[in-house]
């Protein structure tokens, strides 16, 4: 599994803080949802939305951020 951060109006993937690729191979793959979730809150990017890719194009989830992000801050606030 892949998680990239992509911007939904440019399509472009997050390949490191300020950088952004066309390419999905170049951009920076996150090993679990949690550091990407960290990854936006700590750099308070938004409009943002995550990429989950399995094994194959096949198998891809395209998640906007806002909501998941507003979701687990409000969770750990609790």
């Amino acid at each position: 599994m892949k998680i990239l951060l992509q911007d939904p109006k440019t399509k472009l993937y997050l390949s490191c803080l300020g950088v952004w690729t066309e390419n999905p191979k170049l951009a920076y793959q996150f090993r679990h949802s949690d550091q990407a979730f960290s990854f936006v809150r700590n750099n308070k990017l938004t409009d943002l939305q995550f990429v989950v890719n399995f094994d194959g194009p096949q198998w891809r989830e395209i998640l906007p951020s806002p909501l998941l992000v507003a979701t687990l801050s409000s969770e750990a606030r609790a």
